[in-house]
């Protein structure tokens, strides 16, 4: 007589019979976290930010930034800057960057 199996989440049935079926388990390895190198448009951006009178969109473009200047502020604020805008009228908008409190501890160590 033939056997007859069938096989239902993971429990292979064998002539009615249940048999636990094994699957293959794959360990995950982890790459050893390497240092990043800063991208030089990025710490431009960051330093015109920095400026006593901040950064326009245009001061950004000069400096080689192709993007928009919220992408400017999310990377100042990733490398633990908090950003600030000042809208005066008649005149562009400037984005002003200072160094947050609690990351600077952190960006010490």
């Amino acid at each position: 007589m033939a056997t007859k199996s069938t096989k239902t989440n993971g429990v292979k049935k064998v002539n009615g019979a249940k048999k636990a079926v094994k699957k293959a388990v794959k360990k995950v390895t982890k790459k050893a976290a390497s240092p990043r190198k800063p991208n030089p448009v990025h710490d431009k951006v960051i330093k015109l930010l920095a400026r006593p009178n901040g950064a326009t969109l245009q001061d950004t473009k000069d400096a080689g930034f192709k993007y928009a200047v919220a992408v400017a502020v999310k990377i100042a604020e990733r490398n633990g800057y908090k950003v600030n805008k000042k809208k005066l009228e008649g005149e562009p908008t400037r984005y002003f960057a200072k160094r947050s409190s609690g990351r600077e501890s952190a960006a010490a160590a």
